[in-house]
């Protein structure tokens, strides 16, 4: 694990790790983390929230990594590969490289969820009450309940409270 290099879209506080192996690096932005859980239940061996480190990259193929990382809802896990990577370049241009761009023209989508957190899909930026900008980002998860630690993102709190 280690941080040298800054995770596109990791504008606010830089709270980023870092997992590497020969094939892949896996960028995990922790201010960014809702906390849904789609890593961990599609990839239980790899993503590991009770441990530490809670990434894993080598229990796992690569191509099963970027798969997953594809699946994340808000930008948290993002992926590259790194020179002389043996994993197909064609197969690392998901929504989870960091390389990834969205047609910037495409309609924003908003959609709200039954336990209180906004999906937003789209080329979108997010400002806070001040007007300073704080990320952009083409997926993000927005709190709707009011009591994440780290609005206006959704941090996984109203899971753990009734």
């Amino acid at each position: 694990m280690e941080k040298d290099k800054v995770m596109p879209g990791a504008d606010r506080g830089n709270n980023y790790r870092v997992y590497r192996t020969d094939d892949l690096i896996v960028y995990w932005d922790a201010r960014q983390c809702s906390h849904a859980g789609k890593c961990w239940k599609n990839l239980p061996q790899v993503f590991r929230p009770k441990e530490r480190p809670w990434v894993s990259l080598t229990s796992a193929t690569p191509e099963e990594v970027i798969a997953t990382v594809d699946k994340c809802p808000t930008d948290a896990l993002k992926y590259e590969l790194p020179e002389g990577s043996k994993v197909n370049p064609e197969i690392a241009q998901g929504m989870g490289s960091i390389a990834y761009k969205k047609d910037e023209t495409t309609s924003i989508k908003i959609k709200a969820t039954h336990s209180g957190p906004l999906r937003v899909e789209g080329s979108v930026q997010v400002f806070d009450a001040d007007g300073e900008f704080i990320k952009q980002s083409h997926r993000i998860i927005l709190c709707g309940c009011g009591r994440s630690g780290n609005r206006p993102f959704c941090d996984g709190s109203h899971a753990s409270q009734p």
